[in-house]
């Protein structure tokens, strides 16, 4: 009994919700997600107030760069100084206003995955336990790893990056004086809150857009084996293959229950309904999301191509370069696992097309197979995309593309500063 409690499906989903519930606290903290419906008013008035205070820290901090980069443009180094950490807190901000605008529609998209995946385990005659710990490991592993990375970039932003004469640790355009006090204490919260508060959000909702795609992912590799075993010679040519000693009453049982093709036909028309909700399951994340991967995408080439460009210029001053080194690994990291996450939805779900032809569909009686052959193939002809805007598709060719793009940016830059000092 224990050994089935252990080996079941739902063990290995669970950890899935408990994950997504671990995000769902983490915006909490952070005054970006709803608090339930049961909350007293009192509580959810302060919570109102407390959400308002931290989307705005950020939204002055950012203003406070974007100032100090438009007051400093004839000086390389500032700029680029400042625009390293003015790309990186807008697209915090636009996936903080883009999460408080849809966060209904990604807990309901996310229940749904959830969902749809315990209905296919539930639905599935192949053994799953594998599948199921190597994507829990891909949930929890990114997750783990960018958390610590993200929150080691905090702690070298605000505590280790190098400072003169009082002045903060991120440079920025304030209304008043910052080397004074309070002046100085009030620069310094604003940055402090902003840079945890916006590390914490953007990891949270990376993680649910992982959660979500590495499930779609799981039902995709399901999908396709189960389509694989709608076949009933396959199971009967083993069972012929029994030694004569099994019971003959339970072969013919089997038998009959796996070869009479309204068998085959009810299962396959259970895949290419599971199919189609893995469709409209990817056009809401796309809708959801593309935007956000669209503003990832050209705010990570400039972030690249001006971290690494800092860590350069700034390779004398230790704290500096390891501050710039971090920034760059985490922007690199974050971008090629989207990219490479995208890459793998459109391998696996190109993968249905062969996987629906080697369903042993031709052994079947053809006027019950072929419409439902044709049915299928033609929604899996056209591969799974998950998109950045309208025209970029999430893919290793466009990571590469990416990093060939900030490349360019660099070397300009480079040659600019070059020019420059001489």
């Amino acid at each position: 009994m224990c050994a089935q409690v252990k080996d079941s499906p739902y063990v290995w989903i669970n950890p899935h919700y408990e994950l997504r519930i671990l995000c769902i606290n983490m915006l909490k903290w952070v005054g970006l997600w709803t608090l339930k419906s049961n909350t007293s008013s009192f509580l959810k008035c302060i919570y109102f107030i407390y959400n308002k205070i931290a989307v705005s820290a950020m939204i002055i901090f950012a203003v406070t760069l974007f100032t100090d980069i438009c007051m400093m443009l004839d000086d390389l180094s500032i700029v680029t100084d400042d625009g390293c950490v003015f790309a990186g807190m807008f697209v915090v901000l636009f996936n903080v206003i883009n999460c408080q605008c849809t966060r209904d529609k990604i807990a309901r998209l996310s229940d749904e995955t959830l969902n749809s995946c315990e209905e296919l385990c539930q639905f599935s005659e192949v053994n799953l336990m594998e599948k199921l710990r190597y994507y829990l490991w891909r949930d929890k592993l990114p997750f783990y790893s960018f958390c610590s990375l993200g929150y080691l970039l905090v702690i070298a932003l605000i505590f280790f990056a190098s400072t003169e004469d009082g002045s903060l640790p991120i440079r920025a355009r304030y209304p008043f004086d910052i080397r004074t006090s309070p002046g100085h204490e009030i620069g310094f919260v604003i940055e402090a809150f902003s840079i945890f508060f916006g590390v914490t959000a953007i990891l949270a909702i990376d993680t649910i857009i992982v959660s979500i795609c590495n499930l779609i992912l799981l039902q995709l590799e399901i999908l396709s084996m189960n389509f694989q075993h709608c076949s009933t010679v396959e199971i009967g040519s083993i069972i012929d293959k029994d030694n004569d000693n099994i019971n003959k009453k339970k072969k013919s049982i089997i038998m009959n229950k796996r070869q009479q093709p309204d068998q085959f036909e009810k299962f396959f028309k259970q895949c290419i309904q599971h199919h189609q909700r893995l469709l409209n399951m990817i056009n809401d994340l796309n809708d959801l999301f593309s935007s956000s991967m669209l503003v990832q995408m050209f705010s990570s080439t400039s972030m690249i191509c001006l971290t690494g460009f800092q860590a350069i210029v700034v390779a004398g001053q230790d704290s500096n370069f390891w501050k710039y080194s971090i920034y760059l690994g985490a922007a690199i990291s974050q971008l090629l696992y989207i990219c490479w996450i995208g890459n793998e939805v459109i391998t696996h779900s190109s993968s249905l097309v062969d996987a629906q032809w080697l369903s042993q569909w031709h052994n079947q009686p053809l006027d019950r197979t072929a419409n439902l052959l044709i049915i299928s193939s033609m929604f899996s002809q056209k591969p799974l995309k998950l998109k950045a805007g309208k025209f970029y598709i999430l893919s290793l060719e466009t990571f590469i593309n990416i990093m060939k793009g900030s490349y360019s940016f660099f070397a300009l830059l480079n040659t600019m500063h070059l020019e420059d000092h001489e």
